[in-house]
């Protein structure tokens, strides 16, 4: 390599340009570049001088051997006892069966269980009761509904577009009832995510099956960043693409391989091996996509049916419209004949000259041909993106991140440190590149050792509260290493090795006496041990209390006070907002004011009581979250969320205590109380604690509450069920 190409190679590692090489020279590509662990020649390699190259994550899960010093029929209390004995601790004695199935309806269902599947639940003596009851709950089409919200947390789900109109996404919610299909049909993880990524690649023509379909909508994935609808008022459309490429790449990295793909937009990453040009490689995977808001998404026969019904429609239209020119045509001779006008008349001077019988027949011919146009059946659309084509525009990396800064020509790539060659990609089925197909497989390969990990993981964390490596979006030397490492790659072993089911992953993990352990910490020397060598109880000797979600704690509210309606899928429905907050948003209330030019930037409010549905089915406006919800943490939607802010802060107990809606729903359940337990005073406090807490009350809370009745007087039992919902055991699972 002469000089001149040893200058070239240098700059291009420099830039984060590590794969385009052409410049220096057609004898350094004699071979391919291997990986960063093995190859001198790798790029990241050279860029950081062989370090960064020991982080865990980088390396492909090892299925260890789950330990054997005591035995236990689930691997999981293997791993985390023998960490316990290191430190002379154990588990916690089991939570009683009133806990159990409050846990487990709240974790897997995302709703309370009533009374009587208490009662049916601890008298139970099957052996299989606890077994039988997980099975029941992930059978479940609220499970679905669940576990939804958390995927849609992780992909910034919104009904939205953001930013300063924020204007109204109206089939936006095909994707949200795409994800819940999906969850509740335990699709393979792995195909899950191809679907996410290229749904469209797998799908040649028009879907035939319902499954079919949802190949399309999933692609909704890719359409839920925030857009700028003002970018071509502005001449800003560069600037537009450049934040949706980013956004993609970034919430792609984050979702699925938990890597911070962010800090490698504008330089190489600070602490982890990915240089800049992996960031444009991954982006080059998405340079031909494109946002489609009319792409049929019917089965191919009802497509068919459309097109057949309009076409006959278009057909009359047609010999209507050949009628009405005959007119015109009639009146403009008449008009020829009289010299009259000169130039050529308009539509209103044509029909001025018509006979009052053709008149006639013109309003009639008129009007059947709005008519029939207003036959015309739509198709049924969503918003989806696909390529513009089989080929794609040249991806270029930017100088500092700076789209008017191009530099060197990128092709699609994966991680550099595996591999810096330029991706083989994948035919797709239908009329795109095949890239995203390529990057999905890439990433839903057993070999990938990201995927599997950063999935168990997140199911651990919304099941114990704390999460094995305590940052979900991070795998990199930034974010703390796993408190489990052999648990956790035994997990990812086994969850491909299960086919990639997230339900028997759920089934794994619930049914680990880890996670049927007690979770307040009670006396006794044992506990007290623990809590003082393990605070933070890092290894897991105890259930950990968690709070309820805002949603949930929603839900909770309806499905106790007997006002949860049923609704499984369909449009958000929009609840009613007080006027200062929607005329405190600009773009609101330019809707609001009919100055938004039909963009839909406006509140549409829906009925009050059609609004108590679970909280999934309810409108995301980015510029307007729920009162009720946001001061319980809700997320911001731009970006991805992998673990929710839990804050304990007043407005959440003054929320709770004094909002409409709790007030409202206190009052329900007390009318739920009589309805169920009619006039006495006794038995209307029993119900009202097993409504709301899932069991009686003690014999002192009993007399306390027979006091503030009778103290209170009228309204007291609202005003007593009011109290309930606000305990802590109301707010807390566990």
């Amino acid at each position: 390599m002469n000089p001149n190409q040893r200058r070239t190679l240098r700059l291009c590692l420099l830039i984060g340009a590590a794969t385009t090489l052409s410049a220096v020279g057609a004898e350094t590509l004699r071979r391919p570049v291997g990986d960063a662990f093995s190859d001198p020649e790798n790029p990241i390699r050279k860029i950081w001088n062989g370090e960064r190259l020991d982080l865990w994550s980088l390396k492909k899960p090892i299925r260890a051997t789950p330990p054997d010093e005591i035995p236990v029929s689930n691997p999981i209390d293997a791993f985390l006892l023998a960490k316990l004995a290191e430190k002379n601790l154990g588990f916690s004695p089991e939570a009683d069966r009133r806990t159990l199935i409050r846990r487990l309806h709240f974790d897997l269902t995302g709703l309370p269980p009533s009374p009587e599947e208490i009662d049916a639940f601890v008298n139970n003596p099957s052996p299989r009761a606890y077994d039988d009851l997980v099975d029941k709950l992930l059978a479940s089409p609220r499970y679905g509904e669940r576990w939804a919200r958390h995927w849609l947390d992780l992909v910034r789900y919104a009904d939205t577009n953001g930013h300063e109109r924020d204007e109204f996404r109206p089939e936006m919610w095909r994707y949200r009832d795409s994800i819940i299909r999906a969850l509740n049909q335990d699709k393979p993880y792995d195909q899950f995510i191809r679907e996410q990524l290229a749904g469209d690649e797998l799908l040649a023509g028009p879907p035939r099956t319902p499954a079919e379909a949802d190949l399309l909508l999933a692609t909704g994935f890719l359409r839920l960043g925030t857009h700028d609808s003002t970018a071509s008022i502005f001449q800003e459309e560069k600037k537009a693409r450049n934040e949706l490429m980013a956004d993609l790449v970034n919430t792609t990295g984050a979702a699925f391989l938990g890597l911070t793909f962010s800090c490698a937009n504008c330089h190489d990453h600070k602490h982890d091996p990915i240089s800049q040009a992996d960031h444009f490689r991954f982006r080059a995977f998405f340079a031909a996509v494109q946002a489609r808001d009319d792409f049929p998404v019917d089965l191919a026969p009802e497509q068919e049916s459309i097109k057949a019904h309009n076409a006959a429609l278009d057909a009359r239209a047609a010999e209507t419209r050949k009628q009405i020119d005959a007119l015109l045509a009639q009146a403009r001779k008449q008009l020829t004949a009289t010299g009259k006008p000169k130039t050529d008349p308009t539509e209103k001077e044509l029909l001025a000259a018509l006979d009052e019988a053709s008149k006639k027949s013109h309003a009639q011919l008129t009007a059947a041909l709005t008519e029939l146009q207003g036959r015309r059946r739509p198709f049924t659309t969503a918003h989806l993106m696909t390529d513009s084509g089989k080929t794609a525009e040249p991806t270029h990396l930017f100088f500092q991140g700076d789209p008017g800064e191009p530099r060197d020509e990128v092709p699609p790539g994966f991680l550099s440190v595996f591999d810096p060659g330029p991706a083989v990609i994948r035919a797709a089925a239908g009329a795109t590149t095949g890239r995203r197909l390529t990057l999905a497989t890439w990433i839903a390969s057993a070999e990938n050792p990201f995927t599997a990990r950063v999935l168990v993981n997140r199911l651990w964390q919304h099941h114990f509260g704390t999460p094995l490596f305590a940052n979900p979006n991070d795998l990199g030397h930034a974010g703390p290493k796993p408190t489990h490492p052999e648990l956790l790659d035994w997990l990812a072993t086994e969850f491909v090795a299960q086919g990639w089911s997230i339900k028997a992953m759920h089934r794994l993990l619930v049914t680990s006496t880890a996670y049927r352990q007690a979770g307040v910490e009670g006396e006794g020397n044992a506990r007290n041990h623990a809590a003082t060598i393990d605070p933070s109880n890092r290894l897991f000797w105890r259930q950990n209390a968690r709070r309820l979600d805002a949603e949930t704690m929603r839900d909770t509210l309806l499905a106790v006070a007997g006002r949860l309606r049923s609704r499984t899928e369909g449009p958000p429905l929009w609840p009613p907002l007080p006027d200062e907050i929607l005329r405190a948003q600009p773009g609101v209330l330019e809707g609001l004011e009919g100055k938004d030019n039909g963009r839909r930037q406006g509140w549409f409010a829906n009925a009050e009581d059609e609004c108590d549905v679970r909280t999934i089915f309810l409108i995301q406006k980015r510029s307007v979250p729920l009162p009720f919800l946001q001061v319980f943490d809700l997320p911001d939607t731009t970006f991805s969320c992998a673990r929710r802010d839990v804050t304990t802060v007043a407005p959440q107990a003054l929320n709770l205590l004094n909002s409409d809606f709790t007030l409202r729903t206190a009052t329900y359940l007390a009318a739920r109380v009589v309805r169920e337990s009619g006039s006495d005073p006794s038995s209307q406090i029993d119900r009202a604690f097993r409504l709301a807490l899932g069991r009686s009350p003690t014999q002192g809370e009993q007399h306390q509450a027979a006091a503030f009745l009778t103290a209170q007087g009228e309204n007291s039992l609202t005003s007593f069920c009011r109290a309930l919902l606000n305990l802590n055991e109301f707010v807390y699972i566990d």
